[in-house]
């Protein structure tokens, strides 16, 4: 009596029994005709285009099987019948990590990079005996079901702002224009026509004063320039300070501190100096020993010389 075996019935454990979510139609071989798509690797994908995108469901396909030595990768891909296919989304699987039925997050590319999706992998046992490469699908050989590929409604996903070279991250969920300095927003709603989000400068408004400085008399003057030169269109003048001059701020003022003294001699000149000084010391001590001993055969001379002269004398009586 032949074995029987009991199959589950959860959606993800039927898909690895089945084509699905290739279709029943796609022959799951690659170009080469050498690898061909276990049912038992992918289980779900979930690949959310822009309904604005003139696109059709029935045309998404296996691009590509990349296999490498720590993971793999699946690219989705877009073939309108007109030229080459378009790479439209990516994920990677990693090995390591990877457990029977892990969801992967699916990243659109190119006219899709607003799209993220969802694929769902099963067994890799069979792709970790490939050889490390990257197989290629034709259209026949990777399409997918059309029940993969839901429309969606393309709204903003995220904002950033830019302020010179500074840029925010992307700021999501609910969020507030307000009106900054000298500035207004209005918001103008016309019949037909996109809502639009007014931006005025203006003055006034218990708000910053206008500037007084250019051609106004009864003011004191601003600092146009400092030692003749003028400052950046921003208004922008910039005082650098190195490693002797310290730069603080005083009222209404900067302080300039000299915080150290730089030698006018560098390492080679000192050492020489000091080596000539020392020769010098040395030639001093020298020198002194001299004198020390010429002080004692003066000495020494002035007692024999007073000593004859007293033995020539005849003494009185």
């Amino acid at each position: 009596m032949p074995a029987i075996n009991t199959w589950g019935l959860e959606w993800l454990n039927a898909n690895s029994q089945r084509s699905y979510p290739l279709s029943d139609s796609a022959t799951k071989t690659d170009l080469t005709g050498t690898f061909r798509i276990p049912d038992s690797f992918i289980l779900s994908i979930y690949l959310p285009v822009n309904a604005s995108v003139n696109i059709e469901a029935e045309k998404f396909f296996i691009y590509s099987i990349a296999v490498f030595a720590t993971g793999a990768s699946l690219a989705i891909g877009y073939y309108d019948g007109v030229g080459d296919p378009e790479v439209v989304a990516n994920t990677v699987v990693p090995f390591s990590s990877h457990t029977e039925y892990k969801s992967y997050a699916l990243v659109g590319s190119g006219n899709f990079s607003d799209s993220v999706g969802k694929v769902v992998f099963g067994k890799l046992e069979e792709l970790q005996k490939l050889s490390a490469g990257q197989y290629f699908f034709s259209y026949a050989g990777g399409k997918l079901d059309t029940d993969c590929v839901r429309p969606v409604i393309r709204g903003v996903t995220s904002v950033r702002l830019i302020n010179g070279t500074d840029t925010t991250e992307k700021l999501n969920g609910v969020l507030e224009l307000v009106a900054g300095t000298n500035m207004q927003l209005s918001v103008n709603y016309v019949t037909g026509q996109p809502t639009q989000i007014r931006f005025d400068a203006i003055e006034g408004e218990g708000l910053s004063k206008s500037c007084v400085c250019t051609d106004d008399n009864t003011q004191s003057p601003c600092i146009r320039t400092i030692n003749g030169i003028s400052p950046t269109a921003a208004g922008d003048f910039t005082i650098l300070s190195d490693s002797c001059l310290s730069i603080s701020s005083e009222s209404n003022g900067i302080r300039i501190t000299d915080v150290c003294s730089k030698p006018c001699c560098g390492c080679s000149e000192l050492e020489a100096v000091t080596k000539d000084l020392t020769r010098f010391g040395d030639a001093a001590l020298t020198f002194q020993n001299y004198l020390n001993r010429l002080e004692g055969s003066v000495n020494r001379m002035n007692l024999t010389v007073l000593g004859s002269r007293l033995g020539d004398a005849v003494c009185s009586e």
